[in-house]
């Protein structure tokens, strides 16, 4: 299995044969080529390993103007309409995400070539918005639960998703400066959720000196602020595997479909 996260910084991957552990690591992308789908492809090339044969292929685009909306917006064919009513520039094509378990669905635009290019290299591959799959893990991991809001951090974003009573209330990605816009950022989300401070929690994914700093934060107004525990599912991917980026681990076992309507 191959799972790749490609941002405008660098590509983040995760490949696991089923004999030896799972392996990830990242390629930084080269700043001085302007065209991000260039700097891609030259990425991807100049990395052989990410060619291989492999059984299940997962890619992961991020893109800052993306929806969420309800899955019969998308049918209706109005995606397009709700990301041109929303953003001043929509560029190359449209990818729409359903969410697992789920009325809605994530619609993005993505990078000019970009797409055409993963389908040409990666012909069986499935393409998402980075946070589709972050949403389909938390409908299911907290289907059970009163409400939770999951913070995933690393040292440039943080992904943001609630649910509350099993539904699905919202999922954001922002850059960040400091721990503290971010822990105002869900601080606000949890208030506009209706979340309550001494029965519904906060679960945290990702950078483990970053999630702690935040917990501490967090705990000032929050009673339940834990890090996330991984399913045993994840355990396959070998003895590493809870090491492992969170957002690589949701792109491995994720089951989600996506649609692309081309320019």
């Amino acid at each position: 299995m191959l799972a790749l996260d490609v941002s405008r910084e660098r590509i983040s991957y995760l490949v696991y044969g089923g004999r030896e552990d799972a392996q990830s690591g990242e390629i930084t992308l080269d700043s001085t080529v302007s065209d991000h789908c260039k700097a891609v492809e030259n990425a991807v090339y100049d990395n052989a390993f990410l060619l291989d044969d492999y059984s299940k292929t997962t890619i992961a685009l991020h893109s800052q103007h993306f929806q969420l909306m309800p899955q019969e917006l998308v049918e209706a064919g109005l995606a397009r309409k709700v990301l041109d009513a929303s953003f001043t520039t929509i560029e190359g094509d449209i990818l729409t995400c359903p969410i697992d378990g789920t009325d809605a669905a994530i619609a993005c635009d993505t990078d000019g070539g970009i797409v055409g290019f993963m389908r040409r290299t990666f012909p069986a591959a499935t393409l998402l918005h980075h946070l589709a799959p972050l949403c389909s893990y938390c409908v299911k991991a907290y289907a059970e639960e009163t409400g939770c809001l999951h913070i995933n951090l690393n040292d440039k974003e943080a992904h943001i998703v609630v649910v509350k009573q099993g539904k699905l209330q919202m999922a954001n990605t922002f850059a960040y400066r400091s721990l503290e816009d971010v822990a105002y950022y869900a601080l606000n989300s949890w208030k506009t959720c209706g979340m309550e401070s001494r029965r519904d929690k906060v679960m945290l994914t990702g950078d483990n000196a970053l999630r702690t700093e935040l917990a501490e934060q967090l705990r000032q107004w929050i009673a339940y602020v834990m890090p996330e525990v991984m399913p045993a599912s994840v355990l396959k991917l070998g003895r590493n595997a809870t090491t492992l980026p969170f957002n690589l681990i949701t792109l491995v076992f994720s089951n989600q479909r996506s649609v692309i309507s081309f320019q």
